[in-house]
């Protein structure tokens, strides 16, 4: 099976879009609060004992007012999922909730799902992209290299319309775990857990666009593994726990026989951050390192030159273009 290439939302953000989830909470895309528009309307008397619990919506909006780096799918969760009764000065947190209540919760989330589509493809029309920038580099890289024959997205962003920008004419096949823009498909939720009666369609697997997909049985088939952007963080891990787990848990295996996997992030604070989510997960990281060739690269750590040298190379020494020339030399060698 060929090499895996995966990108998240830090490959965006190093060619320079605006995709976080707070550029979306600061745009004009942000869909306009539902208490501005319905505040001359009567409060529904059924309601009323209940008009202090806050709404996603207020949960939302309190979370995108308080935080520089807004994670609108960790609101999510933290929100929908199965909790203990919580007992507040005014009102009960419980997984006890009117059915208008969930209603909004739903109405709300298809809102901020199709509000962030616009805004996505709004940032595809308008920005251009960094071409001298890590990202372009490595995505360079890989096409040139020939044998990344599984590319995954985690971003709604299309990889060909920012391939075409940086100059790279092969078109890229590629599959997107969360949905495109371009059909409108894009999926906002949560992973697998136990979320409270009414709130399942927040899985993101409820979607009526969840596709399958083969990511883990292509890490392990893969020699060559770059990820690039990726926090590793709660939301995403379930897609790299069994693949993590298998290799630091693993019998030793030969020098020949171990996977390079290299993982690009922003700088040294983000590294110690997938570090530590990993950790958390239960992912042996010395052993990770002994059972693999390993690495985190910063994109903006001028001391990881040579590591970064050494990947380049790696990639042009193994690549198809240097295998069919090994192949012709041989060939010419036969009498």
């Amino acid at each position: 099976m060929g090499n895996v290439f995966i990108i998240g939302n830090g490959f965006d953000l190093d060619l320079g879009l605006p995709t976080k989830y707070s550029d979306f909470a600061n745009s004009e895309y942000w869909p306009i609060s539902e208490s501005e528009n319905n505040s001359a309307k009567e409060v529904d008397k059924k309601e009323a004992h209940s008009i202090k619990t806050p709404t996603l919506e207020d949960t939302i909006e309190t979370a995108k007012n308080r935080e520089t780096w807004f994670d609108l799918e960790g609101e999510l969760l933290e929100y929908s999922k199965l909790r203990d009764e919580i007992k507040h000065k005014f009102y009960v947190l419980s997984n006890r909730e009117s059915p208008n209540n969930v209603k909004k919760s739903v109405d709300y989330l298809n809102r901020l799902r199709n509000s962030l589509n616009e805004y996505i493809i709004s940032v595809q029309q308008k920005h251009e992209v960094c071409k001298d920038c890590k990202a372009s580099d490595v995505l360079k890289a890989i096409v040139e290299n020939g044998y990344f024959e599984s590319v995954y997205s985690f971003n709604y962003t299309d990889l060909n319309t920012i391939a075409n920008k940086l100059g790279i004419s092969k078109e890229i096949k590629y599959t997107h775990l969360h949905g495109n823009v371009s059909d409108k498909s894009i999926i906002l939720g949560v992973d697998e857990t136990k979320l409270r009666k009414g709130y399942e369609i927040f899985h993101k697997s409820s979607s009526r666009y969840y596709r399958s997909h083969d990511l883990y049985n292509a890490l392990s088939g893969a020699k060559e593994i770059v990820i690039f952007g990726l926090s590793f963080g709660s939301i995403d891990y379930s897609y790299f726990d069994r693949f993590f787990r298998r290799i630091s848990e693993g019998e030793s295996i030969s020098d020949e026989a171990k996977q390079y996997i290299t993982i690009f992030t922003k700088d040294d604070d983000s590294r110690l951050s997938i570090v530590s989510n990993m950790r958390n997960m239960g992912i042996n990281i010395q052993r990770l390192y002994a059972q693999s060739h390993f690495q985190i690269i910063c994109t903006t750590d001028d001391g990881e030159k040579q590591e970064l040298n050494d990947f380049y190379l790696r990639l042009r020494n193994n690549s198809k273009e240097a295998d069919n020339e090994r192949f012709r030399q041989l060939a010419n060698m036969i009498p």
